[in-house]
């Protein structure tokens, strides 16, 4: 199932994937939405994260998609048909996140930062939920955002999301 949500994004994309290249990897699939080198600052700071103590998947895959696409991905796996910030698929040892590329460019705006902290907040907020985080209730989301914001600063990011303490 975790392979499903990137080779969906990716038909809709555009973008390939050799699969089996990608044990122990970190990949982030810009599908022309980000530059390349977002996309690689996006996989060097995930790779910091996961080193800080983030969840370490064998395989992430990360894909930028746009409203468009995120509102048929939540629509497939979620029977939702609104865009949505990120959506998470974990199997094992692998794990494919979507990131809203437009629902970023917004928030950032609105919250007065950089897109690809924002982007890389999605990112971080999906690998959690790949390794079981949950933001259901209000002391999971406390938890979850609070972890986000723990690993942020311990690669010298910050509080992206905010002063959310759990």
């Amino acid at each position: 199932m975790a392979a499903m949500l990137a080779y969906d994004a990716l038909s809709m994309s555009g973008d390939s994937i050799n699969p089996s290249s990608m044990q122990h990897e970190v990949a982030v699939l810009n599908g022309d939405l980000i530059s390349p080198d977002m996309a690689q600052w996006l996989e060097q700071q995930l790779r910091a994260l996961q080193h800080a103590g983030a969840p370490t998947p064998k395989r992430l895959t990360v894909q930028c998609v746009n409203d468009q696409t995120m509102g048929e991905l939540h629509m497939r796996h979620m029977n939702n048909p609104c865009t949505t910030d990120v959506l998470t698929f974990a199997d094992g040892d692998e794990a494919d996140v979507a990131v809203c590329v437009d629902e970023a460019s917004r928030r950032a705006k609105e919250l007065n930062h950089e897109l690809r902290e924002e982007l890389l907040l999605y990112c971080l907020h999906g690998l959690l939920h790949a390794g079981g985080m949950d933001d259901q209730t209000p002391a999971e989301f406390a938890a979850m955002h609070g972890e986000e914001n723990r690993l942020l600063s311990a690669i010298g990011l910050g509080e992206i999301f905010g002063a959310i303490k759990p």
